[in-house]
Protein backbone atom coordinates (compact mmCIF):
# COMPACT_ATOMS: atom_id res chain seq x y z
CA UNK A 1 0.00 0.00 0.00
CA UNK A 2 1.53 3.85 -0.95
CA UNK A 3 1.59 6.06 1.94
CA UNK A 4 -0.44 9.37 1.70
CA UNK A 5 0.95 12.85 1.97
CA UNK A 6 -1.00 15.47 3.73
CA UNK A 7 -0.86 19.21 2.31
CA UNK A 8 -2.01 22.38 4.18
CA UNK A 9 -0.92 25.41 1.80
CA UNK A 10 -2.23 29.35 2.35
CA UNK A 11 -1.31 32.69 1.57
CA UNK A 12 0.92 34.87 4.07
CA UNK A 13 -3.22 37.05 3.97
CA UNK A 14 -5.43 33.84 4.08
CA UNK A 15 -6.37 30.05 5.10
CA UNK A 16 -9.28 29.43 2.52
CA UNK A 17 -7.06 26.78 0.40
CA UNK A 18 -7.47 23.83 3.74
CA UNK A 19 -5.96 20.50 3.91
CA UNK A 20 -6.04 17.88 1.65
CA UNK A 21 -4.72 14.39 1.35
CA UNK A 22 -3.17 12.40 -1.47
CA UNK A 23 -2.20 9.21 -2.43
CA UNK A 24 0.64 7.99 -4.73
CA UNK A 25 0.16 9.45 -8.11
CA UNK A 26 -2.25 11.89 -7.08
CA UNK A 27 -1.57 16.37 -7.61
CA UNK A 28 -3.73 19.37 -6.27
CA UNK A 29 -3.67 22.70 -8.20
CA UNK A 30 -4.84 25.86 -7.20
CA UNK A 31 -4.74 29.85 -9.61
CA UNK A 32 -3.71 33.05 -7.89
CA UNK A 33 -2.91 36.29 -8.85
CA UNK A 34 0.66 37.72 -8.31
CA UNK A 35 -0.56 40.95 -6.27
CA UNK A 36 0.74 44.96 -7.31
CA UNK A 37 3.49 45.14 -5.24
CA UNK A 38 5.07 41.14 -6.20
CA UNK A 39 5.15 40.04 -2.05
CA UNK A 40 2.54 36.97 -3.20
CA UNK A 41 4.05 34.35 -0.82
CA UNK A 42 1.94 30.73 -0.44
CA UNK A 43 3.70 28.58 1.75
CA UNK A 44 2.71 24.65 2.66
CA UNK A 45 2.80 22.39 5.34
CA UNK A 46 3.55 18.79 4.20
CA UNK A 47 3.76 15.66 6.37
CA UNK A 48 4.46 12.33 4.47
CA UNK A 49 6.05 8.59 6.08
CA UNK A 50 9.57 10.12 5.30
CA UNK A 51 9.12 13.18 6.86
CA UNK A 52 7.63 16.65 7.64
CA UNK A 53 7.71 20.66 6.76
CA UNK A 54 6.43 23.80 5.95
CA UNK A 55 8.08 25.38 2.90
CA UNK A 56 7.46 28.82 0.97
CA UNK A 57 6.30 26.91 -2.24
CA UNK A 58 5.68 30.24 -4.25
CA UNK A 59 7.25 33.80 -3.47
CA UNK A 60 6.67 36.15 -6.04
CA UNK A 61 10.73 37.54 -6.13
CA UNK A 62 11.39 34.24 -6.82
CA UNK A 63 9.10 32.16 -8.55
CA UNK A 64 6.92 34.64 -10.89
CA UNK A 65 9.40 34.26 -14.00
CA UNK A 66 10.41 30.88 -13.09
CA UNK A 67 7.38 29.15 -13.46
CA UNK A 68 3.79 29.90 -15.09
CA UNK A 69 2.78 26.40 -13.80
CA UNK A 70 5.16 25.92 -10.90
CA UNK A 71 5.42 21.90 -10.06
CA UNK A 72 6.38 20.31 -6.53
CA UNK A 73 6.63 16.64 -5.93
CA UNK A 74 7.23 14.87 -2.42
CA UNK A 75 9.81 12.29 -2.43
CA UNK A 76 11.73 10.65 0.23
CA UNK A 77 14.44 12.95 0.53
CA UNK A 78 12.26 16.04 0.43
CA UNK A 79 9.89 18.49 -1.14
CA UNK A 80 11.47 19.32 -5.17
CA UNK A 81 10.38 21.81 -7.05
CA UNK A 82 10.66 22.11 -11.23
CA UNK A 83 11.39 24.83 -13.35
CA UNK A 84 9.21 24.64 -16.57
CA UNK A 85 12.31 25.64 -18.73
CA UNK A 86 14.33 22.60 -18.11
CA UNK A 87 11.69 20.55 -16.24
CA UNK A 88 14.13 19.75 -13.39
CA UNK A 89 14.16 19.84 -9.98
CA UNK A 90 16.44 23.69 -8.99
CA UNK A 91 14.91 23.76 -5.61
CA UNK A 92 14.81 21.23 -3.08
CA UNK A 93 13.98 21.32 0.52
CA UNK A 94 14.83 18.94 2.79
CA UNK A 95 12.79 17.40 5.48
CA UNK A 96 12.92 18.10 9.06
Amino acid sequence: MQSQVIIHCKSKDNDYLGVHVLSHGDSYRWGFGVNVSKTTLFFCGFTSQYGKGVYDIFKAGRDTYRCIHCRWEVREDGAHGFTEKANKDDIWYKWK
